[in-house]
């Protein structure tokens, strides 16, 4: 096996040699400051785990695309992750994302199909769009207080999703963002959230509970369009719910946090 690394940026990795096909791990020589675009994108061999050493400051954009990784460790030395880093990383079970990163692009994570748990650092200031998209195996998700914006299509058809946890500094959550999360059983939004996008918890079955914060200015159209939503608590009476935020036929009962 070799390495293509050119001026601190990892650019390829050729399996030359008999027996390279059995490589199970790869460590990632120490120095490299860059995993290139695409390095490791869609690569053939059943590679389990890969080792980032703590001179790496940036995942470019597509570095693993494909790749089938089950399990990776991002040193803290990283600051970005960029678009479609890790996206169809088929077998990637778990990932902790450290405090020292900053810029996550979108579709970074999409389609891990077996993803079960992420970390998500507390420097991060957003979720990009389309970033965790067919998380089918995610269970939960802590957005910590760092992020004020979820993109759109964030956790789109996260099927496995059972809880998430708003940071207190998060103000939009886009369009679709958790579309399709059919196992989502209760939403708390701080009340730092001033706006909601279109169908952002639309189709979302198992939805029963929503609690909405004091901030909230803007819903969109279907923002919480499903059937089984039991129980609604508004921060006040003055709090305007357009139209067609709620399903027409849903019968649920609305509380007030402030009499």
């Amino acid at each position: 096996m070799e390495f293509e690394i050119e001026n601190g940026v990892l650019k390829k990795i050729h399996m030359l040699y008999f027996g390279d096909d059995d490589i199970k791990d790869i460590v990632i020589p120490y120095g490299v400051t860059k995993i290139g675009y695409q390095a490791f994108a869609s690569d053939r061999h059943q590679i389990d785990s890969i080792t980032i050493p703590d001179t790496v400051t940036e995942i470019e954009d597509g570095a693993f695309f494909g790749c089938h990784i089950t399990s990776l460790t991002i040193p803290d030395s990283v600051i970005s992750i960029g678009s479609e880093a890790f996206c169809e990383c088929d077998r990637l079970e778990s990932v902790t994302i450290p405090d020292s990163v900053i810029s996550i692009g979108s579709y970074a994570f999409s389609g891990c199909e077996k993803l079960e748990s992420v970390n998500i650092g507390k420097n991060v200031p957003s979720i990009g769009d389309w970033a965790f998209r067919g998380c089918r195996s995610l269970k939960s998700v802590t957005i910590p207080d760092s992020v004020t914006s979820i993109g759109d299509y964030a956790f789109i058809s996260a099927a496995k999703l059972e809880s998430i946890t708003f940071g207190n500094s998060l103000t939009s959550i886009g369009k679709y963002a958790f579309n399709f999360c059919t196992s989502l059983k209760s939403i708390t939004l701080p009340d730092s959230v001033t706006e909601i996008g279109e169908s952002a918890f639309e189709d979302c079955d198992s939805l029963i509970s929503l609690t909405i914060g004091k901030g909230l200015k803007v819903i969109g159209d279907y923002a919480f369009w499903g059937e089984n939503l039991k129980n609604v608590t508004l921060p006040n009476r003055e709090l305007k719910i357009p139209p067609k935020a709620f399903m027409t036929s849903s019968k649920f009962i609305v509380s007030y946090k402030e009499n």
